[in-house]
């Protein structure tokens, strides 16, 4: 039985625990006393997750990214819907979690003096960045291989929340955003709700870019191996 679980499983489990380290990263740098350097704190925290998984899941630890991944054609809709939900229940939990260390949760918003539409498409910018480096340095066959994969989708959630922290709370990652809502009593659920479907449509817009700009890439067959 054991057995069984652990190859049904195995994947979504890794996704779960990625996912997990995410959300207790965030949940702990960034109302701690050195918050100011809490985008280089889950940064870092992504990318060695990222290493970690990469060979057993592909290391999504992202709704948004596993969407991209689906239309880039390497899950079937079922595969991406069982990440969904491993990668929603351990952020969850490593949020909840994150708030009884800290003994404070922290949840995202629009910023001070920003609207929603400001808010929304600074999300909707971001997802897509992050997911077209995903598809671009993790899925590309003349990057197979490379050991900088990690490191530079890593620093793209830096990058983004250093620039966008302020306006949209910085989530880029729909597992961010409600895992953070549910583990402090849905707190803003209707906002991170708003986020969660700008980050996909991000996820989904990165999808169509790499399809328009790297066409060859969809004729080319082969498994799926390391991705963020």
């Amino acid at each position: 039985m054991l057995e069984d679980f652990r190859k049904a499983f195995g994947k979504p489990l890794m996704e779960a625990i990625g996912t997990f380290v995410l959300l207790l990263t965030i949940q702990l740098s960034v109302d701690a006393p050195s918050a100011d350097k809490a985008p280089m704190a889950i940064g870092v925290a992504l990318m060695v997750m990222i290493y970690a998984g990469a060979p057993i899941s592909g290391a999504h630890y992202n709704p948004a990214v596993s969407l991209a991944l689906w239309l880039r054609g390497k899950q079937t809709v079922g595969e991406m819907l069982i990440y969904w939900i491993f990668q929603l229940a351990g952020g969850t939990f490593g949020a909840w979690l994150g708030g009884i260390i800290s003994g404070t949760y922290s949840y995202i918003g629009v910023g001070k003096n920003f609207t929603l539409t400001q808010a929304l498409l600074a999300e909707i910018c971001f997802a897509f960045v992050l997911c077209f480096v995903v598809l671009g340095t993790a899925t590309h066959s003349k990057a197979a291989g490379n050991g900088y994969y990690g490191a530079a989708i890593g620093l793209t959630v830096t990058a983004g929340a250093v620039s966008v922290g302020q306006q949209s709370g910085a989530a880029f990652n729909p597992a961010v955003a409600l895992g953070l809502s549910m583990a402090g009593d849905f707190e803003r659920f209707g906002y991170c709700c708003a986020t969660a479907l700008a980050d996909l449509f991000g996820g989904a817009l990165a999808a169509g870019v790499f399809y328009m700009v790297a066409p060859d890439q969809f004729d080319i067959s082969g498994e799926y191996e390391s991705v963020a």
